[in-house]
């Protein structure tokens, strides 16, 4: 008999981890295309920056947040720490179980239990520890997220306190409120040192915590952590544990290596470990998602420079807006809904703006008067990025059409259904951002085109309909049947390069 392999007896996080990054890596290349084309939840390629497909990390890029409070699940980033369950748990989403430990009375409670508990809505923030990673000089490990690991969304459910009242509340030496997550391990593995089981204190828990089911008022996605999950408004999203399975008011924190030594403030180059801050509380920060929050080249003229900003917890009493990387300062109009203390506001201000290159940055204040500092000290892990100035948005205002740099037509293999839509986009990324969302409306709005991941329902399947380039050009120019004319949208830099785009693809 052979011995048995020592290599899972006790790996760290990080070990285990890359072990099963590796086995995703071990999957075809149709497989490994079909991850990152088929995006659940309603989301297209074209609002995203994927980091990694699997476990999947999605980066909302900054021009898809849009300009009100709430961000569309199909536009909510992805942020995982290891594979998501099956979709067979939300088959029948009202059967799910939670175990509920550490109350006077223990016990399971059902989702359809959950529902004839008192239910509440709030506006909440989620964000990832690691959000602002990329702007580190010391290239920390983990995803480089800039901006777009946040969103702000309306969650329902019931509140932890209703919960543990429900099992005749928390015994007496209860300090923690732990939760952990469904995700399934692979034999071996010491669920401790990979496992997703995070606590925070228990006085946080009772007053604000919720156990949420719905999402923008649709049911909660499985990729966000459906049928339920931990909601802990104005903390880091690490603590806002997925596809909850067991709820324990606990006498100490959780000895799992996400709680213990993971998601730990330190200072570069030290382990972390129970001294350092754990990843509790967003501080104040902000960020301008447009105009040009697509790297495209602005026209002279007035501009809305707009953004969100949001501190854990507080709110937001004032945001400053600068368009000369912070030599003056304006202050911004918030604008829209106040939805809460944990949710993000939007802000505004209007310029105008001649030819040249600005760098556009805000600065909000919380009502606690915490200000948004300039700089963020560089940490082990990059986590909790607020600084101003690395978030800034750099414009160009020019009265020259764009140039078309990447979308020269370059020889290359023939292209199979499999890799049309990633082969595409990484070699025609002005095309396919002209197609999927540059015009109003946008041709992805009425086409279907694989290359762009579109499936429109209005107009021609244009890879069925295989138009020239001639077709393409009197379409855009002139207009055809409901279809508007573009020519006073793009230049004609912009019109070769959305016909090179899409005739490419035939």
């Amino acid at each position: 008999m052979k011995p048995q392999s020592t290599v899972w007896r006790n790996p760290s996080r990080r070990t285990a981890l890359k072990a099963l990054a590796l086995f995703a890596s071990t999957l075809p290349t149709s497989a490994l295309a079909a991850l990152k084309t088929l995006l659940p939840a309603g989301k297209q390629q074209h609002d995203f920056i994927t980091h990694n497909p699997q476990p999947l990390a999605l980066e909302t890029s900054r021009d898809a947040f849009g300009q009100g409070p709430i961000t569309a699940i199909a536009q909510f980033f992805v942020r995982n720490n290891l594979p998501m369950p099956e979709s067979e748990i939300v088959a029948d989403r009202d059967r799910w179980s939670i175990q509920v430990k550490g109350c006077e009375t223990s016990g399971q409670i059902t989702l359809a239990d959950l529902k004839t508990l008192e239910t509440t809505t709030v506006a909440s923030v989620l964000q990832c520890s690691g959000n602002g990673r990329a702007f580190f000089n010391h290239n920390p490990a983990g995803s480089p997220w800039g901006v777009g690991a946040a969103g702000c969304a309306l969650w329902t459910g019931v509140k932890v306190s209703e919960v543990l009242s429900h099992f005749a509340g928390a015994k007496p030496q209860a300090r923690f409120l732990t939760a952990t997550g469904a995700e399934s391990l692979p034999a071996g593995i010491d669920v401790a040192s990979v496992g997703v089981e995070r606590s925070v204190p228990l006085e946080k828990g009772v007053q604000d915590a919720l156990l949420v089911w719905e999402m923008n008022g649709e049911p909660l996605p499985l990729i966000h952590g459906g049928p339920v999950r931990l909601l802990v408004p104005g903390y880091f999203g690490v603590n806002n544990v997925k596809w909850v399975k067991t709820l324990a008011a606990a006498t100490d924190e959780s000895v799992h290596a996400i709680q213990q030594s993971g998601y730990r403030l330190r200072p570069v180059g030290q382990a972390g470990n129970a001294s350092h801050p754990s990843m509790y509380r967003m501080p104040v920060k902000s960020w301008i998602n447009g105009p040009g929050g697509n790297g495209d080249r602005l026209y002279p003229g007035r501009q809305q420079v707009f953004g969100v900003a949001f501190s854990g917890e507080r709110g937001v009493q004032h945001v400053d807006v600068s368009i000369d990387g912070g030599k003056r300062w304006q202050s911004a109009t918030l604008y829209g809904p106040d939805l809460g203390p944990n949710a993000w506001r939007t802000f505004q201000i209007s310029v105008d703006l001649t030819p040249g290159q600005y760098t556009l940055v805000s600065r909000a204040t919380d009502t606690a008067g915490d200000t948004q500092p300039e700089h963020f000290s560089a940490n082990q892990r990059g986590y909790g990025h607020n600084g101003w100035r690395d978030h800034g948005l750099s414009v160009q205002i020019s009265t020259q059409p764009q140039a078309v740099e990447s979308d020269r037509l370059e020889p290359s293999a023939p292209v199979t259904s499999q890799t049309a839509a990633p082969a595409m986009s990484q070699k025609s990324p002005l095309g396919m951002r002209l197609f999927t969302r540059s015009t109003q409306p946008a041709c992805a709005t009425c086409h279907t085109l694989e290359a762009a991941d579109a499936q429109g329902v209005i107009g021609p399947n244009l890879d069925v309909l295989r138009p020239n380039a001639q077709r393409i050009r009197a379409a855009l120019e002139q207009g055809v049947g409901a279809m508007p004319s573009y020519a006073n949208q793009l230049s004609n830099a912009e019109i070769n390069a959305l016909i090179r785009f899409i005739t490419r693809t035939q």
